[in-house]
């Protein structure tokens, strides 16, 4: 423990020196030849001719690896992960290494490629595992154990941080990407905001909370205090990595045409060139001690099979709801409709689904014609007991501090568990 604190204590020193400096600053960053932020949501790879993580200044931080990317640093900033390929023909995995005289250690393993981890509480990571027609997010321990699936949806995903308050940001989509976030059980998966964009990728949490990320005009931002993105900077992309609360490090498009890395200065609105060689340079990330995210305690009971979602008021939504009055909710999986159930006057509702499947939901009138329908899928985890406030009415909103009609009819819920073929 003193050797660790001492270790830490250290980098702290050297964080400080490197960072408040103008003319220098602690970071990690991907090289590459060729570059594609949103290949994965076809299945392809993002670095297609290789790959090499890179220092400040052009060291080579595996230089025996035929590539590596994707490089997420340590809480106290003495190890990193990253995804890399040891020849030509293998997949990527997991690896992590010291950061100084390290040798890197395999973490995971398989026939499919793992990509862009990030370190968890309680010696655990988070990342990307890539099949042929879909991927997941999955976690595992540092050392031993078995992976855990995160992802029930079957569609493309890829991770992009772990925020401080222990969720996990990844992005989603097949021709356009989307925001979200799970926390590291599974459970909780949601859109970051419901005012979707046309696109929205490679997005990184500042110190401030707020989320950066990129759009297809440059930079945007998710800010507590508004429920909808604030464009930030145009002409510049992600993900970026934050200096100070003034400086960060961002992408643009260079003259030898790759992505370069410059220093933005917030309060000059100035650029300043890092990386601009006739290489890509992307996904920088500071080499500098941080706190570690939240500590999630997971309260899954993994020997059940089902979760329960109340919704408050299905009548609540960030838009206009269609005219006519909401009569029943009916319940899909992908496999066929799970049922239906009445809504209460109120707009309340409570049912159990089946666990690690994708579910989706309509809201129907009198008559049976569907007013609203979800046209995304979500999950649910064994035991998973989740609240709604309303039809999309987003994580910002509050729910009516009341006890709901269903609450006062039942405390059990509707059990619609099998497919009706």
């Amino acid at each position: 423990m003193l050797k660790l604190i001492a270790i830490a204590g250290a980098a702290i020193a050297l964080s400080a020196a490197v960072v408040n400096k103008a003319d220098a600053v602690a970071y990690i960053f991907t090289e590459a030849p060729r570059y594609d932020a949103k290949a994965w949501m076809g299945g392809r790879d993002r670095f297609p001719a290789g790959a090499a993580l890179k220092l400040a200044g052009g060291r080579a931080v595996v230089p025996n690896f035929y590539a590596s990317a994707d490089a997420s640093v340590l809480f106290d900033a003495t190890h990193i992960l990253f995804s890399g390929k040891k020849n030509l023909t293998a997949r990527w995995q997991i690896w992590e290494t010291a950061l100084t005289n390290g040798s890197p250690r395999q973490i995971t393993s398989g026939d499919t490629d793992c990509v862009r981890p990030f370190y968890l509480p309680e010696d655990r990571i988070v990342y990307t595992r890539v099949g042929r027609a879909e991927s997941w997010i999955e976690s595992t321990p540092l050392v031993g154990g078995k992976p855990s699936r995160l992802s029930f949806v079957p569609m493309r995903y890829l991770t992009d941080d772990v925020l401080r308050d222990g969720r996990i940001l990844f992005e989603a989509g097949t021709n356009a990407r989307e925001l979200y976030t799970v926390y590291p059980d599974g459970t909780g998966v949601e859109a970051v905001r419901c005012d979707h964009g046309p696109d929205r990728g490679s997005g990184r949490q500042l110190a401030s909370h707020d989320i950066i990320f990129e759009t297809i005009d440059g930079l945007a931002r998710f800010t507590s205090s508004k429920a909808v993105q604030v464009d930030d900077l145009r002409n510049a992309s992600g993900p970026i990595a934050e200096i100070s609360d003034e400086q960060w490090i961002v992408g643009r498009r260079a003259k030898s045409g790759g992505v370069g890395l410059y220093r933005w200065d917030l309060g000059s609105k100035q650029f300043a060139a890092l990386e601009v060689a006739s290489l890509n340079a992307v996904e920088p990330v500071i080499v500098a001690p941080r706190i570690a995210p939240t500590r999630f305690p997971s309260g899954l009971v993994t020997t059940r099979t089902a979760g329960n979602l109340l919704c408050l008021n299905a009548r609540v939504s960030r838009e206009p709801m269609p005219a006519g009055e909401i009569h029943k909710v009916r319940l899909y999986s992908q496999e066929g409709m799970l049922g239906e159930t009445e809504v209460e006057r109120d707009g309340s509702f409570y049912v159990q689904v089946p666990a690690d499947r994708a579910i989706r939901m309509e809201l129907l009138d009198a008559a049976g014609h569907v007013l609203r329908a979800e046209h995304n899928w979500f999950w649910m985890r064994p035991s998973e007991q989740r609240v709604c406030v309303g039809c999309h009415a987003g994580p910002e909103r509050s729910p009516e501090n009341k006890v709901h009609g269903i609450l006062l009819k039942t405390t059990t819920p509707v059990k619609m568990l099998e497919a009706k073929r």
